[in-house]
């Protein structure tokens, strides 16, 4: 028989008191909760022991707290001490007597023990309590079932001569625990899960529903009460919208993009919509689509400058660079431009061969913001193309400070320092980029000739070639948003 135990090691929100200095009712109450908080983090952790000690030493200082003897209980029953988990649960109990968790758990820690009637009695009292209480009633009806198993066991004995099967035993109760905290949204889950029972078709109730587990964090369950609210309400476009961005949260694209579609037909001037589809279709690869969704978006709404910086990007990406500037430009001209939008720009006029037109947009990125990376990236790829070492290793020593844990950054400017003949400079740059990523074959080849060159003896002779620059622009992709509306 499965048993289910309710998850309850609780963290115990301190509450705010006014502390007159030597308080010490306060202090420990304080000390006690860090405690009971202590022991959460140690039973999360798999450490039992310790956190048996911390809950321990919380009631030391708070006597008549429920909760803390409950937790307590719940790592006994870990353990298997079934009877210091019985004691724990009871004094939870006498403490509060209305206390569900800790009548469902000494249920499980006495069937554990072989008290099945009295266990039975605790899971009835859970269901007193609360009707709604879905464990104690899974509990119930598993020990029903393991009865009708015996029962029917000894009452149809085998017939020879078959092989004579063992008296069937009923299997070791397996407790499962399930993550579970008692704050207020929880407690709006019960309520809500509480009036279905009373009207089980009522699209707003599994749409509230899908909602509170959505802001739990419980995202397939709040699609799955979503998927329930659209069957029962088809038209509802808010439904749709919304499950189509918890769908996308889940990567399930291809729902995202069925449900979308639905809402376009449904409001075909719906802005958010079509560039919540192309984002869709953007994170699938399917440029295409993604830019026909955007461009949707801009007739409706040519200021709305989600659409047009992704739509700027999707042209970069796409190759499409004389689309790209005009995009960009257009961007500026809405907005007046930040460091991204000249960053871009510049990407667009340099994959264009337009290289001077592109260094005037990267340091007018550089003007918004100094320590903008990308455009210090970008400048010292061009400087380099050129043969200007200088310019390019002073660009990227700024990129240097500012992305200390980019292995490219380093590998460039070891290329660089290598160049212009400073040698240890190189070694340092090269030796920094490995360590980020050991893996990064062409900073451990030019290491291994900087070495050898450092050598006035070396035999190596001229034939031997460093790996080239890593040269690549850098765009700025930007953070695709989705709200929930």
């Amino acid at each position: 028989m499965k048993v289910s135990k309710k998850m309850v090691l609780l963290a115990i929100v301190g509450v705010f008191c006014v502390c007159f200095p030597f308080n010490m009712a306060c202090f420990a109450q304080s000390t006690a909760e860090e405690y009971n908080n202590l022991g959460v983090q140690y039973y999360n952790e798999g450490k039992i022991d310790m956190a048996i000690d911390s809950f321990k030493k919380a009631i030391e200082i708070n006597k008549n707290n429920p909760e803390i003897y409950n937790n307590l209980g719940i790592c006994y029953d870990e353990l298997g001490k079934y009877e210091e988990a019985i004691s724990s649960y009871k004094k939870a109990i006498e403490l509060d007597p209305n206390f569900v968790d800790a009548h469902n758990n000494l249920g499980v820690a006495l069937y554990n023990t072989g008290e099945v009637e009295r266990a039975k009695a605790e899971w009835e009292i859970s269901l007193k309590l609360d009707p709604g209480y879905d464990k104690a009633r899974f509990n119930l009806e598993a020990l029903e079932k393991t009865h009708e198993k015996i029962t029917k066991a000894k009452e149809e004995p085998p017939v020879l001569p078959f092989p004579i099967e063992p008296p069937f035993t009923p299997p070791s109760p397996e407790i499962t625990i399930l993550p579970y905290q008692r704050d207020i949204v929880s407690k709006g889950i019960q309520s809500l899960q509480q009036a279905l029972e009373i009207a089980p078709n009522d699209p707003a109730i599994h749409y509230n529903l899908g909602a509170a587990y959505i802001k739990k964090g419980f995202l397939e369950g709040g699609i799955a009460e979503w998927e329930k609210t659209l069957k029962l309400d088809p038209n509802n476009i808010t439904v749709r919208a919304n499950l189509a961005v918890a769908y996308i949260r889940n990567r399930q694209y291809r729902e995202a993009i069925d449900q979308l579609k639905e809402v376009i037909a449904l409001n075909p001037n719906d802005v958010e919509t079509l560039y919540t589809l192309g984002v869709v279709y953007h994170k699938m690869g399917k440029l295409d689509e993604a830019i026909d969704s955007w461009n949707k978006a801009l007739i409706l709404n040519p200021d709305y400058m989600k659409t047009n910086f992704f739509l700027g990007v999707a042209y970069l990406q796409k190759g499409d660079y004389d689309a790209a500037i005009q995009q960009w430009k257009q961007i500026i001209a809405l907005k007046g431009g930040d460091p991204h939008d000249f960053n871009n720009l510049g990407v667009a006029y340099a994959q264009k061969g337009l290289i001077d037109e592109a260094i005037i947009a990267w340091k007018k990125a550089i003007q918004k913001d100094k320590n903008y990376a990308k455009s210090h990236t970008n400048l010292g790829v061009v400087y380099a193309q050129r043969g200007m070492h200088s310019a390019a290793i002073r660009e990227w020593e700024i990129v240097r400070s500012v992305t200390p844990d980019d292995p490219t950054a380093h590998y460039n400017l070891g290329v660089m320092y290598h160049t212009a003949g400073r040698i240890e400079e190189a070694i340092s740059s090269y030796k920094k980029a490995t360590e980020l990523d050991p893996t990064f074959a062409e900073a451990l080849n030019n290491l291994g000739i900087a070495y050898t060159q450092l050598r006035t003896d070396s035999p190596i002779g001229p034939w031997i070639m460093t790996s080239q620059l890593k040269l690549k622009y850098v765009i700025a992709p930007g953070k695709v948003s989705l709200r929930y509306r």
